[in-house]
């Protein structure tokens, strides 16, 4: 391999995809790997030609004790050797696995990209370059399609994602590793590269290796044209599904979000499978895998009440005609309040009222928030408050007692609304699961003198 013709395929790649402009300033990722590596030697080599401004960021994420240390004195060690500046940021990455309950994959992405942007902003740049090679290319594309992905997935790495660019995304990794080798530049191994403990470490070492002896010498080559064209694909897909995703979904805020269940089956399966992947995408926090999208393909033809887990304390149920995406429901606070007949009472997320009527206005209907119970054997002294394991009750028309754990779940009571029923009751039990169904024994009999209307709602 000649340098030169290396380096003549580097600038033409970066000005076929327009990622280097004259007098840009570039913030490079440099791990200390020879990738990035690489990558900050042929853009120093760039830098008079464009007229170009380098610095380099770098995350300690304290994974390797020593050796992380030792790559970050490296680092240092490189860009004063190239006269540039060094950015560096130590992060607690395992801490911040538990705290968000993601993959460690995850986290340090998140983590380097945060921090890339953060030091693009403050110091003025124009640019983040990362080292992504072709082999990291057909990894991905490699490790999405046994995971079961769409075709954003099967697409790869992008070239340029926003103010990311991926300048080395063209070349194989051992054409890098001759760069290196011709160049005598120096970089560091990351032991962690070279066990298996990761999916795609074993994607690298074991499964490509064998496809390249066995099946396609070429098959770098062939994953990274294959993804090219579902990168277009997926740039139309995409076009026609935000299209449609902005008529079916309502967001109301970062903890609901509800897409409209006839809307969604107007769309050929392959469409809804791709609007449930923007809505993940939208509201979870974490990877997107088909499992996921199938189990939320059944929750479409399942009954109201039905719910599902996607992952990092998200529930998604059936209600009705909407799959509503809900953050886990946190424990309600412990409501008590002492109620008295003929008062109306107004609570910061509900109200409730009562008063005597007459039987003449007794009129019942399929409205859930109006009931009429017999006042005598209500009482004066009314409680309102939260259900609590063990509860029971005897539901009207039932004909016997049943827990209300076991009703809100016979009644395909949505997981999120479990928590905020309230009941109303009195020395000798519960009188009305509010909203829901009242009591046998406080039903309006031939007998009843008194009439009580109760009332409890939403707001």
């Amino acid at each position: 391999m000649m340098l030169h013709d290396f380096f003549n395929r580097f600038e033409a790649f970066t000005r076929k995809h327009q990622l280097i402009s004259d007098n840009d300033k570039i913030i490079v990722g440099v791990s200390g790997g020879i990738d990035s590596c690489v990558l900050l030697d042929l853009l120093m080599e760039l830098k008079s030609r464009r007229h170009l401004e380098i610095a380099v960021a770098h995350i300690n994420h304290r994974l390797r004790n020593d050796e992380s240390d030792g790559d970050e004195a490296f680092v240092k060690s490189l860009c004063d050797g190239y006269g540039i500046e060094c950015f560096v940021h130590a992060a607690d990455t395992r801490a911040q696995m538990v705290e968000h309950k993601a993959s460690l994959q995850v986290v340090a992405r998140e983590i380097r990209y945060k921090y890339f942007e953060t030091v693009r902003i403050l110091k003025n740049f124009t640019r983040v370059a990362t080292a992504h090679n072709a082999n990291d290319n057909a990894e991905t594309i490699l490790f999405n399609l046994l995971r079961g992905s769409g075709a954003n997935g099967l697409g790869g790495i992008p070239v340029k994602r926003g103010d990311i660019i991926r300048p080395l995304i063209f070349a194989q990794r051992n054409e890098i590793e001759q760069y290196a080798k011709l160049k005598s530049l120096r970089h560091r191994e990351d032991s962690s590269n070279l066990k298996n403990y990761y999916t795609r470490n074993i994607i690298r070492h074991k499964i490509l290796p064998e496809i390249q002896e066995k099946v396609n010498p070429g098959v770098i080559g062939t994953l990274n044209r294959a993804g090219e064209i579902f990168q277009q694909l997926g740039h139309f897909i995409t076009n026609e599904v935000d299209i449609l995703y902005q008529n079916i979904s309502k967001r109301f805020d970062d903890e609901k979000l509800v897409l409209d269940i006839f809307k969604l089956k107007n769309s050929l399966l392959f469409i809804q499978e791709n609007i449930l992947i923007m809505a993940l995408k939208e509201f979870v926090r974490g990877e997107v895998d088909f499992a996921k999208i199938h189990s939320l393909m059944d929750l479409i033809h399942s009954e109201t009440g039905s719910a599902v887990e996607v992952g990092n304390d998200v529930i998604v149920y059936r209600d009705r005609h909407n799959l509503v995406f809900i953050r886990h429901p946190k424990e309600p606070a412990e409501f008590i309040a002492e109620i008295i007949p003929g008062k109306k009472y107004e609570f910061e997320e509900f109200y409730f009222s009562s008063e005597v009527v007459e039987r003449k206005d007794v009129h019942f209907s399929l409205s859930p928030v109006v009931e009429f119970v017999d006042a005598d054997l209500a009482g004066e002294a009314l409680t309102l408050r939260n259900w609590h394991p063990g509860d029971w009750f005897m539901p009207l028309g039932m004909g016997g007692r049943k827990k209300i754990s076991d009703f809100l779940v016979d009644s395909k009571i949505p997981v999120y609304q479990k928590n905020s029923v309230l009941v109303l009751n009195n020395r000798d039990g519960i009188i009305w699961l509010c909203g829901l169904r009242v009591d046998d024994r406080f039903k309006l009999k031939d007998e009843t003198r008194r009439i009580l209307r109760i009332e409890f709602g939403y707001k």
